[in-house]
């Protein structure tokens, strides 16, 4: 027997008989036929801005799927995101022709970077309306941001490009997909043939490819001889449900694990071997250990500006191990790279068989030393983490907040400064239990009333500035209308603080500055409860843990309105320089005093 196979079941495909290989076609309307394809997708809800569809929304009345009416469809397209995330379960956001495929497009960016599978559908123009200043005729292309993009035309083949679609989004490297529709197939009448929905591409990822077998080998060679090694853990960790292997394959070879925002989780945060967030967004104590790695192991992650510091840590040249699913990726930013191809959980179980095979690492010495560089870190920030400043220090919001919150609630988080301190000060387990925006300022509030539609049972938190929040405020009336009962922290700095601070570096002396990057005084508390939601602001760290405890048992949208510092700055790395922990940024080509 594979002694991996007890550690986490494999995903169970479904048989040959489940699948109704034998399934005749069905005749039935076009819209029936698409309101099963949501029945079989297992989905709890679909996201939509109106009018396209709506036979389709009336046939699913009596079944126990959302239809959530949103504001814009870029949230719309956000929402989706987070619920594919949250779930491991594509869904469907549903939008006009036009100016509606036109902002719908903006959300798809962010589900693109972060390889999310999501299913966009629009209308296409008629024939007949073709280039005849026809309303809203104006033409959208989706391929830049999607992975396949289609037009149905015809009734006959609805299955077939439906079919594909979720099979495009769910294999490989999963990324949104849209069908252009013509809408007049709705009330059309056809022979369906549902084989071609295979239950398989409802849930990515769909399949587990291993690596090849040699390569795997020479990787734990690698490990194993390498002086300063290092992990360095993405979303495809996160993804590939990896956590267990992760820190089971860091422990036998003894490797010290950084992770990056989107793979927070890989690893719980108080691990002797994890050391935290690395890249731009990160603990400054990964700096030197990712500096200072002779050989530097990617699981599931781009080596990408953010990931690298816009290529600075590692230099390269170091050698690199990098798993990753799609065959594309190791090697395509850095030189001297070993490919692993394949599903992250599926390899690190081949190189854990391996490596159970031989010895145990040791790399005493090395993870020592990474080990000093975030004790010193943690001690040099213990003023921030529990000074009970006033205005409240962002740092200790995000120590406070987790230690009110139950242990297995979902934290849904913005980028920027507010992505920082999540990532960096949220000491979290390993698992699914935090998702970051890849870069879309707006998203985390949307995305988390998707999330939150997606798994009801959790508590579900968005981390969100108010620069953010105020981009998609007005979908806070959409998760009190459809009883999606989430918590939202806002930051309430009065600023974009990050371009703040940045100005104020810059160009000091600069008449108006603030109007460049500062808002007018927003109580979102009240605004909450306007809505019909409950919201509560908080000016002292010792009452956040009750607020956030009130907030969860509120059993209705929450807003918890947080006055943080507007002086206080996030450990980012950017430009020449990297973020102080006083008052200002250093401005490029200068350095801190």
């Amino acid at each position: 027997m594979n002694p991996m196979r007890s550690m986490t079941a494999e995903k169970k495909v479904p048989s040959s008989d489940e699948r109704e290989v034998g399934e005749s076609p069905r005749r039935m309307k076009g819209q029936q036929f698409l309101a099963e394809l949501v029945r079989r997708s297992g989905t709890k809800a679909v996201f939509f801005v109106p009018t396209f569809l709506y036979p389709t929304l009336v046939e699913l009345a009596e079944d126990p799927v959302k239809r959530v009416l949103c504001h814009s469809e870029k949230a719309a397209g956000y929402m989706a995101d987070g619920y594919a995330q949250a779930s491991g379960t594509p869904t469907i956001v549903i939008a006009q022709g036009g100016p509606g495929a036109t902002n719908l497009y903006a959300g798809l960016v962010d589900a693109w970077q972060s390889n999310t599978p999501l299913l966009a559908v629009t209308p296409v123009i008629p024939g007949s309306r073709y280039h005849g200043n026809a309303y809203q005729e104006a033409y959208v292309d989706f391929r830049p941001v999607t992975k396949y993009d289609a037009e149905v035309r015809s009734i006959d083949r609805m299955a077939e490009f439906f079919g594909k679609a979720y099979r495009e989004m769910t294999t490989g490297a999963p990324r949104p997909v849209h069908l252009y529709l013509d809408g007049a197939l709705e009330a059309g009448e056809s022979e369906f043939d549902f084989r071609y929905l295979d239950r398989r591409y409802f849930s990515y990822p769909a399949f587990r490819p291993r690596a090849e077998d040699d390569l795997v080998e020479q990787a734990v060679r690698e490990l194993r001889r390498a002086e300063h090694p290092v992990m360095v853990c993405g979303r495809g960790a996160i993804v590939s449900g990896a956590w267990e292997e992760v820190t089971a394959l860091a422990e036998q070879l003894d490797i010290p694990v950084a992770t990056t925002l989107g793979g927070k989780g890989s690893i719980d945060d108080r691990h002797p071997l994890a050391l935290g967030v690395t890249g731009s967004y990160r603990r400054p104590s990964t700096d030197s250990v990712i500096t200072d790695a002779d050989l530097v192991f990617y699981v599931g992650c781009h080596q990408g500006g953010a990931t690298t510091n816009l290529r600075q840590t590692p230099k390269p040249g170091v050698r690199v191990i990098h798993v990753d699913i799609n065959p594309a990726q190791p090697g395509a930013n850095y030189p001297n790279v070993l490919p692993l191809v394949g599903d992250a959980r599926t390899v690190l179980r081949q190189m854990l068989e391996v490596a159970r095979s031989g010895k145990r690492g040791a790399h005493n010495m090395w993870v020592a030393q990474a080990q000093k560089a975030l004790r010193d870190w943690r001690e040099s920030e213990h003023g921030h983490l529990s000074g009970n400043a006033v205005p409240i220090r962002p740092e200790q919001l995000a120590v406070e907040l987790v230690k009110a919150c139950p242990g297995n609630t979902l934290y849904v988080t913005d980028t920027g400064y507010v992505g920082t301190w999540a990532g960096v000060f949220m000491d979290l387990p390993a698992g699914k239990n935090f998702l970051h925006c890849e870069g879309s300022l707006g998203w985390a509030f949307p995305a988390a009333i998707g999330a939150k539609a997606a798994v009801p049972e959790r508590p579900v938190v968005a981390f969100t500035g108010d620069g953010g929040f105020f981009y998609h405020l007005a979908e806070l009336e959409t998760a009190v209308r459809n009883g999606i009962n989430l918590v939202t922290v806002v930051l309430n700095n009065q600023a974009m603080a990050f371009q703040t601070h940045l100005l104020r570096s810059l160009w000091p002396g600069s008449r108006d500055l603030n109007k460049l990057s500062e808002f007018g005084g927003t109580n979102f508390a009240n605004i909450a409860r306007e809505m019909g939601g409950w919201g509560i602001r908080v000016t002292d760290p010792k009452d956040i843990g009750k607020a956030v405890r009130q907030a969860i048992d509120a059993d209705m949208p929450a807003v918890i309105d947080v006055i943080i510092d507007q002086a206080a700055v996030a450990p980012v790395a950017f430009m020449a320089g990297q973020g102080s922990r006083g008052n200002s940024l250093t401005a490029p080509g200068k350095r801190n005093a």
